[in-house]
C-alpha cells in the first residue's frame, strides 16, 4: 500500500506558540532560520461541529518544504493551543474536500475546516488520526500563496 501523504511531500510542522515574535526570534538565534511572520487575520471555520471566527497568525520558514509553521496560540480555542512538542504536520492537496472525506473514511475524522462564501472545508482541514496526531491537509492555492509571500512576490 502507498501513502496517500508520503513524509517525503511534507509542507510543513506546526507547533503553536504563546508569543509568536519570541518564536520567531527564537527560530533565527537558535536554529538559523529565516521566518516571516503573516499578517494575522478573521480565519472563518468550523471546528467539531461550531461555526467560529477566530484571529489567527503564522509564520513559516523561509527555506522549505518542508517549512517550519509557527502558531500563534488563540486564547480560548482548544485546537489552537500551547501542546507539548509538533502540533501538526500538513500537507498540500489539489482537492481539499475529497482528501478530507478519503482522510475521514480511513480513520482520520475531520476537527476543523475552513469556510469560504458557504462552502466547508475550504482553503484547509485538521484530522484526528487513530493515535491522536493532527495532520492539516492545505489546499495548493493557499500554499502558492504562502510561498509568493515567503518570496517577497505576495501580488
Amino acid at each position: 500500500m502507498t501513502a496517500e501523504y508520503p513524509l517525503t511531500d511534507l509542507h510543513h510542522v506546526g507547533v503553536v506558540v504563546p508569543d509568536l515574535e519570541a518564536a520567531v526570534e527564537d527560530a533565527r538565534e537558535r536554529l538559523g532560520m529565516e521566518v516571516r511572520i503573516f499578517p494575522a487575520g478573521v480565519y472563518p471555520c468550523r471546528i467539531e461541529g461550531r461555526d467560529v471566527q477566530p484571529v489567527t497568525q503564522i509564520a513559516l520558514s523561509v527555506e522549505g518544504p518542508p517549512h517550519l509553521e509557527l502558531v500563534a496560540a488563540v486564547p480560548g480555542n482548544d485546537l489552537w493551543r500551547v501542546v507539548p512538542g509538533l502540533h501538526h504536520l500538513g500537507f498540500v492537496v489539489d482537492d481539499v474536500p475529497g482528501a478530507a472525506r478519503r482522510m475521514a473514511e480511513t480513520g482520520a475524522p475531520l476537527v476543523m475546516g475552513g469556510i469560504r462564501d458557504g462552502k466547508f472545508p475550504v482553503g484547509a482541514t485538521y484530522h484526528r488520526d487513530p493515535l491522536g496526531h493532527l495532520v492539516e491537509l492545505l489546499d495548493a492555492g493557499t500554499a502558492a500563496r504562502f510561498s509568493r509571500f515567503l518570496t517577497g512576490n505576495s501580488g
